[in-house]
């Protein structure tokens, strides 16, 4: 009798194969839908937090007030632009020079003003309070929300908070 040498793979080891991989992809992938949700509320709060900040930078820098301001009325997540007053200290978009546009953003912004402005001292003008903005990717769990809270001084800074806070 002579002995036959073997090539390739059995059907059981391939469907055992596939079945481990099929498992682990499963495992996986609430995993990755948590990690992508966090990364896009990461995301979107930077790209406001960066806009507030080039905002005071600008109002410094030309000793001016600087608005930033949704493109539809309140409406955060449509997108928003920075711009320059025309030094009448209210804001008038077919006035006042816009500087910088941001698109539309994918996180859902439960809390926010109507619009900030930033004199020329670097400090917030309106609201003359401290206000706080508040993101979360739609599906949040846990502390994927994201707090933006800018102070009278007009700094800004980001934290980390459990949804629906």
């Amino acid at each position: 009798m002579t002995k036959r040498k073997s090539r390739g793979f059995t059907l059981i080891e391939l469907i055992v194969t596939i079945a481990i991989v099929a498992i682990v992809a499963l495992l996986g992938v609430p995993g990755m839908n948590a990690l992508l949700r966090d990364m896009s509320a990461r995301a979107d709060s930077n790209t406001l937090l960066s806009s507030i900040t080039l905002a005071r930078s600008e109002a410094i820098k030309r000793g001016s007030w600087i608005w930033v301001s949704p493109h539809n009325n309140a409406d955060w997540q449509a997108g928003w632009a920075v711009w320059l007053d025309d030094g009448d200290h209210s804001f008038n978009s077919s006035k006042d020079t816009q500087l910088r546009h941001f698109d539309a953003i994918e996180s859902i912004i439960h809390t926010a003003p109507s619009r900030l402005a930033i004199a020329a001292d670097g400090s917030l003008a309106v609201p003359t309070s401290s206000t706080d903005f508040s993101l979360s990717p739609s599906g949040c769990q846990n502390d994927e929300q994201r707090s933006l809270h800018i102070a009278v001084s007009g700094r800004a800074s980001l934290s980390r908070v459990t949804c629906g806070s």
